[in-house]
């Protein structure tokens, strides 16, 4: 197999060298070399890749999901759809057959899936402060499919999952978010809000988070020092924390905020999306599974009693310390059950982890056999052995 890898980091913009994605192809005897001219120019923050043959043509094409805007969060970056021509050789086809997935959002997780059937693969895209977004192939060409179910799906979502969870012979998601025991709290009514702007003029892009408390007013997230650190500006306005105290996101913008690009989120529970039809329905994952953020998920019969179940893992530690690192999951099994998944403690399932997980895959023994494979932030690969 080849490698096409992406990079980030919040150091570099623009075309800066260490942003810039690569191929590197396999001779066949497993030993890759860097192809400099199968790929076009592509830079950015890499949030996914999503690989498939969306146009049946025998070869593997490519979803390029960015993540964010260097030094601008907040702004949409790029994401692409590349078509492959052949023998590794890859085209941009994002402006001519898919124009509204390269503004998706910033995209976190994608995957490829025929959602209504029709023999062709559709595109669906998760991110922060973004819907669920299901891109539907019609004759080669992708339109935001806003009749999915999905378009008040707002939330920070962080991974995406399909698989058939209610048992039905459909595909459902399985979709990752931050979780309820978090400071920040998102509702239809009352939505968490991002505003982002070169608020006073200084020449670089800030951001304002806020979300409603419950006197019903915004405030913003960031405390009064955090505040003044973004936004010198406003140090005269706001000489004590008392006078700062009580200010309302509209209170410390002011005129300001009607030059801002907002972003919303409804929703910050991990959930499953159920297929019904050509349209899905959004429920909520179980009071456990929103104990910390999600950051995957991998679906598999993990007790052996040919039913699906569904495991969950994530965490958080680089966060403020006015927040506090959310670190409360040690995975979660949730097993599948007369069509509903129902909790398993980390005791009860065998299976424990400890750290920030950010990816998890069942792989498959050469003698038989399966094990969970579980990689996290700044430490090693944990393995669990899993039922034949």
């Amino acid at each position: 197999q080849d490698l096409f890898v992406v990079s980030g980091g919040n150091e570099f913009a623009g075309t800066d060298e260490p942003l810039r994605s690569r191929l590197y192809l396999n001779d066949g005897r497993g030993r890759l070399t860097r192809d400099l001219a199968g790929l076009p120019p592509l830079f950015g923050n890499g949030g996914c890749v999503a690989v498939a043959d969306y146009d049946a043509d025998g070869d593997q094409d490519l979803f390029l999901g960015h993540r964010v805007a260097s030094r601008a969060y907040g702004r949409i970056p790029t994401s692409h759809l590349l078509r492959n021509e052949g023998k590794g050789r890859f085209v941009d086809v994002t402006n001519d057959v898919a124009p509204e997935v390269a503004q998706a959002g910033m995209v976190s997780g994608a995957l490829w899936l025929d959602v209504d059937g029709d023999s062709a693969l559709d595109l669906v895209v998760v991110g922060e402060w973004m819907p669920v977004r299901v891109f539907h192939q019609d004759k080669g060409r992708f339109t935001d499919r806003r009749s999915a179910g999905l378009d008040s799906s707002e939330g920070w979502w962080s991974s995406v999952t399909a698989a058939d969870v209610d048992g039905d012979g459909s595909q459902d998601l399985v979709l990752g978010n931050l979780g309820r025991n978090a400071y920040v709290r998102a509702s239809r009514g009352q939505p968490a809000t991002l505003h982002v702007g070169d608020f006073f003029g200084t020449g670089t892009v800030k951001q304002l988070l806020a979300f409603h408390k419950p006197d019903g007013r915004r405030y913003p997230m960031a405390g009064r020092d955090d505040l003044l650190k973004l936004m010198p500006a406003l140090r005269s306005r706001y000489p004590s924390f008392a006078s700062f105290g009580a200010s309302r996101v509209e209170d410390i913008l002011g005129e300001e905020l009607a030059k801002a690009e907002v972003h919303r989120a409804y929703t910050l529970e991990s959930a499953v999306a159920l297929h019904r039809g050509n349209r899905f329905e959004l429920q909520p994952l179980p009071t456990e599974a929103q104990f910390a953020p999600v950051y995957a998920s991998v679906v598999d019969d993990f007790d052996g009693d040919g039913v699906r179940d569904v495991y969950v893992a994530g965490n958080l530690w680089g966060v403020t310390p006015m927040l506090g690192r959310y670190d409360a999951s040690r995975g979660l099994l949730l097993r599948g059950k007369n069509g509903a998944l129902v909790p398993s403690a980390p005791a009860q399932s065998g299976m424990t982890i400890d750290g920030a997980v950010r990816a998890m895959a069942i792989v498959r023994r050469a003698g038989g056999g399966r094990l969970l494979a579980v990689a996290r932030n700044n430490a090693t690969l944990q393995l669990f052995s899993l039922p034949r």
